[in-house]
């Protein structure tokens, strides 16, 4: 009977084990070096226990693998390619299909060059010019972002403006999982992406983007991060909702939702603020709104330039009240042959405040003070769309196909109140002022960017073309009462103006470069490129004064007139590289023409001037050794003069400040000297880097200024000079100075020299200056975290118009942060404070130091972290008071302008995260 049991009870088991749930496990192979999915390579499941041989495969054409009807249980992943080294992981199937997605081989040879440490914070991998953090080694606090990840990371530093700085280099570019999330720009590490769905973090050098497509090092390399997700967060949503008040006038809110799934993303975002000029933060911005203000630029060699500016709706003075969203869609599908990045932007920005300006200005034998209000009142609305689209045509060939069009609405009613008064302090003349415009511009950008290799190594060719069209009118209404005292303060005269002006401008241009790359020999190649620039400029300003019936319809023949701005440029260019393991080389040169055809429809006249364009180039780069480089450069460029520089029309809308066109200004040529040394050593946290630029401008495009000496109105116009130049030099040093506090000095002068001309008599105004700056931080699993910026600049100013001024004066400028960590309470304290200091001085003898400190303190209120409440006090000392000074031997500045000060602001966060497939969302 008991064998009979036995034998049940096997069989019974035996049955429950055949019929268990299977599993499927999936990837691809891919090589860290030539970034491409390996074919053949050999996939082995061993049993952990006793490492047999449970089931093997071998990846496909396009290096994917599938292994299926794998029972339950610990295995062991061995993947195996001849000259790599073998890839070995352990793996728990529990019955569910699994995909391991891309695991990468490495070399044996390069796996030569790797280091690993274990450092007293976490995990640090050397990887040939990578540096690779673990993310789970590094500790932060509940709902922490990547931000404060980073921070807590040797090497890496982050300012108050979000800007990343990893190995004494500042990041230019942040990729996830390798691709661009949203956007390329380092802003996308958000306060959004949340630390815990971050598995590393790698730091290394990217080529350019032709450098990368052709196979030839151009020596250009920007820092570059990689956040690299953990497999079960790849899918799944997160975002946040928040709302913030002080219960009397200020309040904001934020609705945000990020969804994605693999490389499918979504996301949203709805915002509305009167604290702050922009919406969202750094972060949110390119997290959510895409890249709202990325230009793109080609550089000679055929490369693409990629940066990032602040526009109209990011920043201005005053009282802000801004209403923002923005949709964002980008996927890639067919094995990423196709990709599409699509983002529309909505802003509205309405600004109000008023602005105060003292000028001391300093002529020949004399001087005056221009005493000036300035009240405003602006509405600009926004609409943007962005949308990318690239096509992988073949393994040797891809399209890449970029549209933005926006429109721009603006309404603009200004206020002014401008007195001049002598070296008495007399008032010689008042002019109040009265502006209205009415604003509407319509543009259209594209670029397409086809390019394509061949089967000889380093041959290639590219073709990239910028195309850009524009269509703005605008209205703007002037009446000005102007009012000229006598010496004695009796009225000397009146002049009134009552205008409006009508300007109509419509634009195109197609920029487009060709380029060839070829092999001349061994770690030599040649580059041939050529340029053809068309562009067509329509531009036609119109003054009307009023009739009889008090219409705006009498033409002021001499403030309108009607031109027809056509610009054909040519340029053919050369460049030689030589490329070896640490020395990179290159020598070149382009040559052409710009040609202005210039025809004034009113006068019916016609003109044409024709510039020629040199721009010679030498490049070197030395690397002995990873993370340590030299590079001296130097570049030649021309500038031609622009359309209103050169346009003869004189600009009335403010009677004390006239400019006039001049048609008979020349190019400029620049030399530019650069040179720049760095080195880091990662597992010390020690870094040094010295910087020195000279640049010297012939025929520099500067400015005339004729002041009456009476009724100090002053006319300007655009004129050529020599004897400009530019010098600036820094050096930089890094260290640790006790575990996890780390000190950063740099100190540099700089000479400038800047030629204007004053009534007729040239001005060569000298400047001097040095800058000293300290940084630090401290980031550990502590309670307390800080970093600190504290900066000294020095400037001495002397023009040959006045010699016996000097302004000499001492600026301080600090910007802290300190962050306090009760964990076991789960309240969270951060400190900002922002100090402004200036030295007392005759031109600051007045001056009022600034220090805004701003705290505020978090509380987490939930059990599973997604609540928090928050309080924050905006200027708790109530001293930003919006002032700026500046001062030169020619003029000395103080604006002040109405601006945010104290509030205390109550909010709730709402942060909410799924990962997995989120329930019924459809995606």
């Amino acid at each position: 009977m008991r064998k009979l049991t036995v034998l049940l009870v096997s069989l019974v088991v035996f049955a429950a084990a055949a019929t268990a749930q299977k599993s499927s496990l999936k990837g691809s192979i891919r090589d860290t070096l030539n970034k491409q999915n390996l074919s053949n390579a050999t996939i082995a499941i061993l049993r952990a226990k006793d490492s047999v041989l449970v089931k093997f495969t071998r990846t496909d054409a396009q290096g994917n693998f599938e292994l299926k009807n794998l029972s339950s249980g610990d295995f062991i992943l061995m993947v195996s390619y001849p000259t790599y080294a073998e890839y070995v992981e352990k793996i728990k199937l529990d019955g569910t299909d699994k995909s391991l997605g891309s695991l990468p081989l490495i070399t044996k040879a390069n796996l030569l060059q790797e280091v690993i440490v274990k450092q007293r914070i976490g995990a640090i991998r050397v990887k040939g010019d990578t540096t690779e953090y673990r993310a789970d080694s590094f500790r932060v606090s509940a709902n922490a972002d990547v931000q404060e990840l980073l921070r807590k990371m040797p090497g890496i530093q982050v300012n108050s403006k979000g800007e990343i700085t990893a190995q004494g280099e500042k990041v230019e570019k942040i990729l996830v999982d390798g691709e661009e999330f949203f956007s390329d720009d380092p802003a996308v590490v958000t306060k959004n992406l949340r630390a815990d769905a971050v598995d590393k973090v790698q730091a290394f050098d990217k080529k350019s983007d032709q450098a990368t497509f052709t196979g030839i090092d151009d020596g250009q390399k920007i820092k570059t991060l990689n956040i690299q997700l953990k497999e079960d967060k790849k899918k799944g949503y997160f975002g946040k909702v928040e709302l913030g008040s002080d219960f009397t006038k200020y309040n904001y809110g934020k609705a945000l939702l990020n969804a994605f799934k693999g490389k499918r993303k979504i996301s949203g975002y709805l915002t509305s603020d009167n604290t702050k000029f922009e919406s969202l933060n750094w972060d949110e911005n390119r997290n959510y709104a895409g890249d709202a203000n990325t230009t793109t630029t080609i550089n000679d060699d055929g490369g693409i330039s990629i940066f990032s500016s602040g526009d109209e709706f990011s920043w201005g003075r005053g009282f802000p009240k801004s209403i923002t969203g923005g949709l964002h869609f980008s996927n890639k599908w067919n094995q990423d042959k196709h990709n599409t990045n699509n983002t529309y932007q909505y802003n509205d920005l309405n600004v109000h405040g008023t602005t105060i300006t003292k000028t001391e200005s300093l002529i020949p034998n004399n001087q005056y003070t221009t005493l000036s209000s300035q009240s405003q009142v602006a509405d600009r609305t926004r609409h943007k769309l962005t949308s990318i689209y690239e096509w992988q045509i073949d393994s040797s060939s891809s399209l890449k196909i970029t549209a933005k069009p926006q429109t721009v609405k603006s309404l603009v009613k200004t206020d002014y109140i401008t007195n001049n008064y002598d070296s008495a302090a007399h008032l010689r003349n008042t002019n109040k002022r009265l502006t209205s415009s009415n604003d509407e511009n319509n543009t259209l950008t594209g670029n397409i960017f086809w390019r394509k290799k061949f089967k000889k190594a380093g041959r290639t060719i590219s073709f990239n073309s910028d195309l850009s069209f524009g269509d703005r009118k605008e209205s703007l209404l002037s009446v000005q009462d102007v009012t000229y005292f006598s010496a004695g303060g009796g009225v000397d005269s009146l002049k009134n103006i009552d205008q409006m002006k009508v300007n109509k401008q419509r634009t195109s241009s197609i920029n487009s470069l060709l380029t060839y790359t070829e092999p001349l020999w061994k770690n030599t190649f040649l580059i041939l490129n050529y340029r053809l620039n068309l562009s067509q400029n329509n531009s036609e300003r119109n003054t009307f004064g009023k009739n009889g019936a008090g219409k705006y319809e009498n033409l002021v023949d001499t403030l309108s007139n009607h031109y027809i701005f056509n610009t054909t440029g040519h340029q053919g260019g050369f460049n030689i590289r030589y490329n070896v393991k640490k020395v990179n080389f290159s020598v070149g040169t382009g040559l052409g023409t710009s040609t202005y055809h210039m025809t004034d429809l009113n006068k019916n006249t016609a003109r044409e001037v024709t510039f020629t364009n040199f721009v010679p180039s030498v490049q070197f780069n030395y690397t002995p050794k990873q993370q340590r480089r030299v590079t001296l450069n130097y570049t030649g460029s021309t500038r031609n003069p622009t359309l209103q520089q050169i346009q003869p029309l004189t600009d009335n809308t403010d009677q004390f400040n006239q400019v006039i066109g001049n048609p008979d200004l020349k190019q400029s040529f620049t030399h530019n000297f650069n040179f720049r040394a760095s080195d880091y050593k990662v597992l010390k946290s020690k870094s040094m880097s010295i910087y020195a630029n000279l640049s010297i401008t012939e025929n520099a495009i500067s400015n005339a200024s004729f002041v009456d000496q009476k009724t100090f109105a002053k006319v300007s116009k655009a004129i050529n000079v020599s004897g400009n130049y530019n010098f600036n030099a820094s050096l930089g040093y890094g260290f640790d100075l006790v575990p996890s506090l780390n000190v950063g000095l740099n100190a540099g002068p700089s000479f400038s020299r800047y030629v204007n001309y004053v009534n007729n008599k040239e001005n060569r105004t000298s400047n001097k200056g040095v800058n000293i700056g300290v940084y630090s931080g401290y980031w550990a699993d502590k309670w307390i975290n800080f970093w600190m910026n504290f900066n000294a600049n020095y400037s001495n100013s002397v023009s040959s118009i006045r010699p016996e001024i000097t302004t000499a004066y001492w600026q301080y400028n600090t910007y802290s942060n300190v962050q306090l960590k009760l964990k076991k309470m789960k309240t969270y304290i951060d400190i900002g404070i922002q100090g402004t200091i200036y030295q007392k001085t005759e031109a600051f003898a007045n001056q009022l130091d600034s220090w805004v400190i701003s705290p505020s303190i978090r509380q987490i209120i939930s059990k599973d972290d997604k609540w928090e409440l928050k309080v924050a006090v905006n200027d708790m000392l109530n001293q930003n008071r919006g002032i700026n000074r500046s001062a030169s031997s020619n003029f000395r500045t103080e604006t002040v302008n109405e601006t945010i000060q104290r509030y205390v602001l109550f909010s709730l966060v709402y942060n909410f995260s799924k990962n997995g497939k989120p329930a019924n969302s459809g995606f």
